[in-house]
C-alpha cells in the first residue's frame, strides 16, 4: 500500500510519548508498505528530518512553535470558536497546499491521522482516512477540570472538554477507520460510531532497548519521568513531591526522588525539595531506570496508556501507580504492578517495595512478562496494518462496506 501519515508533531527524535508512537508505527508500517509522512517541524529539527529520511518519506512545512504567551493569547481567541483550541493551533493553510501537492503527485491507499484534531484537512474525493487517536481528548480535559486548583484553567477544560467531545465523536463516525491504545478506548469509540471500524494497537516498547539490567538498584530510590512541560505529568510530579515523599521521607530519611524530564525553568523551580532531584531533559532514561529500586507513576489527570509505565515493566522495574497510571493497559493490582490513589496508600507501597527485594523481582518478571506478550511495537505495527488493508478494499460502490470489520476490540 502507499500510505500517507498526517502529522503536527515532527517525531524524530521522539523525545515524547506522542512522538515515540508516530514514529514507531510509521517505522513498522514501512517494513512492508510505502509511507510518507507529512509533518509540520521546526527550524532545529532539520536534522531529525534527514535522519527518519533514510527510513521512510518525509515532507515537512516549517513553522516555530509559539511562545507561552502567544499561546495564552490564542487560548483566549478560541473561546468563541465551536472548535476545539488545538484545531486552530494545527490547522494551517500551508499544509493544506503541502497536502494538495502531495496528492496531486501520488495516490494514497489509506491516510493516517496523527491526532483526531488534524480531522477536517481536505484530500482527494474517496480518500480513505484513518484517525490514530493517541488519546480520548474530551476525557483528558474533564479529568483535567476536575483536578485542577486554578479557575481559569478549570473553566478553560470545561469549555475544551464540551468542543472535544462534540468534535470527536462527529469524528469518529466520518473516517474511515480509527486506532485506539486500548480495549476501554475502543469500547467508547464503538458507543458512539457502532459502524465504524477500529483497531486496538497499544502503545509499545522496543523489547531489545528496554530490558532488564544486572545493576544493583540504590536502595530506597524512587524514579518519576515524564515530560513536565506536559500538565497532567507536572501536576503528578506536584503530588508527588508535596503529598506523597514527606511521608516516605518520615520513615525512610535517606530516601531519594528523582524526577526526570525536561521543564520550564519556573516549574523546576517550584518543584525544588530537599531529598528530590530534578534532572531536566536526558538522552537517555534507561541508566535512571535502571538504578531505580521503584518506579512511580502518580498520574492524576490526562489520557491514553502511558509509554512511562510498559517502559519501566519492560525493564522488569517494581512500579508503584495510580489507578488512572495504568488505565487501559492489562494490568492487575498486586500481580504486574501496585496500585494506590490516595498519598498515604501510594507511600505506603513504596516503603513496602523498599523493603522487599523479593517482592520487587516477583513484579519485575511479571511485569516483563506482560508486555512481551502485548505490548510489543511489532505488534501494534501488525494491527495498524490489518486495518490499513481492510479500509484500503472496500468499495466504493459498497460491496464490501457490508462486511465487518473482525478484530475490533482485540487487545
Amino acid at each position: 500500500m502507499n500510505i500517507l501519515i498526517l502529522s503536527a508533531q515532527f517525531p524524530y527524535p521522539p523525545r515524547s510519548g506522542v512522538a515515540m508512537r508516530i514514529y514507531q508505527l510509521a517505522r513498522e508500517l514501512a517494513r512492508s508498505h510505502r509511507v510518507t509522512l507529512l509533518s509540520y517541524a521546526t527550524a532545529r529539527q532539520r536534522d531529525g528530518v534527514t535522519a527518519l529520511a533514510s527510513a521512510l518519506t518525509v515532507r515537512t512545512v516549517e513553522r516555530e512553535y509559539r511562545t507561552t504567551v502567544r499561546k495564552r493569547a490564542a487560548q483566549l481567541v478560541s473561546i468563541v470558536s465551536a472548535r476545539p483550541y488545538y484545531w486552530h493551533e494545527v490547522h494551517s493553510s500551508r499544509l493544506q497546499r503541502a497536502i494538495d501537492e502531495l496528492c496531486a503527485n501520488d495516490r494514497f491507499d489509506v491516510v493516517q491521522l496523527e491526532s483526531t484534531f488534524l480531522y477536517g484537512f481536505s484530500f482527494p474525493s474517496g480518500t480513505r482516512v484513518v484517525l490514530d487517536a493517541h488519546n480520548i481528548e474530551y476525557e483528558v480535559h474533564r479529568r483535567m477540570c476536575e483536578g485542577e486548583r486554578s479557575l481559569p484553567r478549570r473553566v478553560f477544560n470545561r469549555l475544551e472538554h464540551v468542543r472535544c467531545r462534540r468534535f470527536e465523536q462527529r469524528s469518529w463516525k466520518q473516517v474511515d477507520g480509527c486506532l485506539v491504545t486500548s480495549k476501554r478506548e475502543a469500547q467508547i469509540v464503538l458507543a458512539h460510531a457502532p459502524d465504524t471500524p477500529v483497531a486496538v494497537a497499544p502503545n509499545g516498547v522496543d523489547l531489545g532497548h528496554f530490558r532488564p539490567a544486572r545493576e544493583v538498584p540504590r536502595p530506597n530510590s524512587l524514579v518519576f519521568n515524564g515530560i513536565l512541560t506536559y500538565r497532567p505529568n507536572l501536576v503528578a510530579a506536584h503530588w508527588l513531591i508535596e503529598e506523597v515523599w514527606p511521608l516516605v521521607q518520615s520513615r525512610h530519611p535517606d530516601a531519594t526522588l528523582t524526577v526526570v524530564g525536561r521543564a520550564y525553568p519556573a516549574d523546576l523551580q517550584k518543584l525544588k525539595r530537599p531529598g528530590v532531584l530534578l534532572t531536566g531533559e536526558v538522552p537517555d532514561i534507561r541508566p535512571y531506570l535502571q538504578r531505580a529500586a521503584v518506579i512511580g507513576v502518580p498520574v492524576r489527570m490526562g489520557g491514553g496508556t502511558r509509554l512511562k509505565v510498559v517502559e519501566g515493566l519492560a525493564m522488569g522495574k517494581a512500579i508503584v501507580s495510580t489507578s488512572l497510571g495504568c488505565e487501559g493497559l492489562e494490568i492487575r493490582d498486586g500481580q504486574h504492578v501496585l496500585i494506590a490513589d490516595d498519598a498515604g496508600a501510594f507511600a505506603d507501597k513504596i516503603v513496602h517495595l523498599f523493603a522487599n527485594r523479593a517482592a520487587r523481582a516477583e513484579l519485575g518478571q511479571a511485569g516483563r512478562a506482560l508486555v512481551e506478550r502485548y505490548y510489543s511495537w511489532s505488534l501494534a505495527g501488525r494491527r495498524a496494518q490489518a486495518l490499513h488493508e481492510f479500509v484500503a478494499a472496500r468499495r466504493s460502490d459498497g460491496g464490501q462496506e457490508r462486511v465487518g470489520w473482525p478484530h475490533q476490540v482485540t487487545v
